[in-house]
């Protein structure tokens, strides 16, 4: 028998054994092998529902980092397997209290493989982690839970429903001692839009001692004055001009609230357009070139002479007349239909 690879005649020509054939079906098994080892593995990582999260921000007690101190399980986690893994020590901490280290999400899958191994698989991991030494690090979710509970009741007053939209706080605020706290303030009262507050870390002696900057939009839905119809310039305003519609004052702080009058419109309105408070105007009770009481009010005198009105006005508005004696321009504000008051 001849070997089609070496062509050699082979001494056990009754056997028909070839060397390279067996080293050939040596190395297929082999391969096999390798194959359903690492196909057994990936059938056991997939059938492991239970996860592990590293924070992206953590404080550890002593002089080494426990995984405990720096990851949470999942629900479905053994809670055996859980308690030996949290034990599990890992990299030095930070030196001195308050002092603070980081490492990237590769570093870090380094660091839990060389730690751990094989459960290293197991970890969701953020794009960085920040470890302190001492201290209390608050999560951004408890952060903006806290930024939509702060604008929420800060809120409560505004007519209209309310709604928290695109909170955005900090990934993490690091407290360098257990007696600090957290706080939120605000420069102004909350309104409809974009608001900026700011979270505060306060000492024990009530020093602040870090602001972060926070923001969130406020949605506030309530019904506004919109025109049923088109509405010209100078028109009066009545009924059946106007509805009211469900709109977001966020985007209509303007609007007008459809309350006193009588009104006209100082520019034209379309329809559905929402009605503006510069929308309108006081129907005027003096007309341009109508004739009115001017009245002189002083601390111990009362005149009243004639005069012309230069422009339309309603009550409570000011406006320029012409003193019909003495020819003289003077502004004064609108009383009723037949007085202007000067004082």
């Amino acid at each position: 028998m001849y070997c089609a690879q070496e062509h050699h005649r082979w001494d056990n020509l009754r056997s028909g054994r070839c060397p390279v054939r067996t080293a050939a079906l040596l190395l297929a098994a082999l391969a096999l092998s390798v194959l359903l080892s690492a196909s057994a593995a990936a059938a056991e990582q997939t059938g492991r529902d239970w996860r592990i999260q590293v924070r992206n921000a953590a404080c550890v007690a002593g002089p080494v980092v426990h995984l405990g101190e720096i990851a949470d399980a999942s629900a479905n986690t053994p809670p055996a397997l859980w308690k030996e893994l949290a034990a599990k020590s890992l990299w030095a901490s930070p030196e001195k209290a308050g002092h603070q280290t980081a490492l990237s999400r590769e570093r870090l899958a380094a660091m839990l493989r060389h730690y751990l191994g094989e459960e290293a698989g197991s970890f969701v991991l953020p794009q960085q982690i920040v470890v302190q030494r001492g201290g209390k690090a608050v999560d951004g979710a408890t952060l903006a839970r806290m930024g939509v509970d702060f604008l929420t009741a800060g809120g409560a007053g505004l007519r209209g429903d309310l709604e928290i939209t695109d909170m955005r706080s900090p990934d993490y605020v690091f407290l360098a001692h257990p007696g600090d706290r957290l706080n939120i303030v605000m420069s102004e009262a909350v309104r409809p839009g974009r608001n900026n507050l700011l979270f505060e870390v306060v000492s024990g002696e009530g020093k602040t001692t870090r602001r972060v900057a926070g923001s969130a939009f406020v949605n506030l839905w309530r019904p506004v004055a919109c025109a049923t119809r088109p509405i010209n310039r100078l028109q009066l305003v009545t009924p059946d001009m106007v509805t009211f519609k469900r709109k977001n004052m966020a985007f209509n702080q303007n609007a007008w609230d459809g309350s006193g009058g009588p009104w006209r419109v100082a520019k034209s309105v379309g329809t559905d357009q929402v009605i503006t408070v510069e929308s309108v105007e006081p129907v005027p009770v003096i007309a341009k070139g109508g004739q009115v009481n001017l009245v002189y009010e002083g601390t111990n005198i009362r005149l009243s002479v004639k005069a012309v009105a230069l422009a339309d006005a309603g009550i409570g508005q000011t406006v320029q007349v012409r003193n019909v004696q003495s020819n003289r321009k003077i502004t004064g504000t609108v009383l009723d239909a037949e007085t202007v008051l000067v004082r």
